[in-house]
């Protein structure tokens, strides 16, 4: 095994040993998605983000931020890709090819997040928190579908003129690799959340032959989102009887 990952493997073995389920919760989130790809990409579609959640606490410990961090894992169902087009000039002068990526992904992160007290809020006796949270996670595609059509009306050759509509992750890679980085606000069991999800495995690759040089280089696409998201944190009880 690589030295790097089992430093890293052993490092979140260590943490998680050291700490103390907290609470869990729920989110249902929404916002803009699409595929970060400037030669084809024209448009994004509706990110969604369904998760369910754990914290883990670090309050026995000695560290100064054990009222601070914690630790927050768990699983989400989400929803990427995004709309693409592309007219052609030269010998396929008229030439136009479009389509989408719909792609649904099963997400696992391990965020490593921060707590802060806000001022109090007149006449309420919970006192709101403000807090913030990164860290990566894996997604791996479930399903979905992408579709893809090209119509050249100066060449009848099939090559050109075409409408495939496959299963998504027959045609891409099923594994993402992401990193989130958010911030939000909670107050009395309800949270809410903004945050910013990117996926760094590339989907595609195209070649942009609009190069201002005139070079023919690899553009590579990846998932993008935004999303705004509402949920509901419960406390973990404990019988001490």
């Amino acid at each position: 095994m690589n030295k790097k990952v089992f430093i890293i493997l052993f490092t979140l073995a260590t943490t998680f040993a050291n700490a103390q389920w907290a609470d869990f919760g729920f989110r249902i989130g929404m916002g803009p998605a699409k595929i970060s790809d400037d030669i084809l990409m024209r448009r994004g579609i509706t990110g969604y983000n369904f998760s369910a959640y754990i914290n883990y606490g670090f309050t026995q410990t000695e560290s100064y931020l054990r009222n601070t961090f914690y630790l927050q894992t768990g699983v989400s169902m989400i929803r990427r890709g995004g709309y693409f087009s592309q007219t052609y000039s030269g010998y396929a002068l008229g030439a136009i090819r479009e389509g989408f990526f719909n792609l649904w992904y099963a997400q696992v992160p391990v965020l490593a997040s921060f707590k802060f007290n806000l001022p109090k809020i007149p006449y309420v006796a919970d006192v709101p928190q403000l807090h913030a949270f990164i860290g990566p996670a894996v997604s791996i595609g479930l399903f979905g579908d992408t579709r893809e059509r090209k119509v050249a009306p100066t060449y009848t050759q099939p090559t050109e003129n075409y409408d495939w509509e496959n299963k998504a992750f027959d045609v891409i890679d099923r594994i993402d690799v992401n990193a989130i980085v958010g911030i939000g606000v909670h107050w009395r069991g309800f949270t809410f959340d903004i945050f910013y999800d990117h996926g760094f495995m590339v989907l595609y690759d195209e070649i942009d032959i609009s190069d201002p040089e005139g070079k023919r280089k690899a553009f590579s696409g990846n998932n993008q989102a935004f999303i705004f998201s509402l949920g509901y944190k419960l406390p973990v009880y404990k019988n001490n009887d």
